[in-house]
């Protein structure tokens, strides 16, 4: 059976993100939690949505990557 609610260390090993950074976000709203009594849980269904709206346009990245790459050549000629 696959967890669906985990705590805030198994959330940072899942996300490699801090766990400090988790708890502000908690706290901020910013990601949502279940305050259990002195637990806090997350639901990976949420994480996993946090983590997809965190991803960028791969086509941003080529076209800041080809600026770049531009404006070098362009100097270099």
């Amino acid at each position: 059976m696959k967890k669906r609610y985990v705590n805030i260390k198994e959330v940072s090993e899942y996300t490699s993100l801090p766990v400090k950074t988790l708890y502000d976000w908690a706290c901020q709203g910013k990601i949502p939690s279940i305050k259990y009594g002195k637990r806090v849980l997350f639901d990976l269904e949420d994480i996993d949505q946090l983590m997809t709206n965190f991803k960028r346009n791969t086509k941003q990245h080529d076209q800041t990557v080809n600026k770049i790459v531009g404006d070098v050549f362009c100097e270099n000629v």
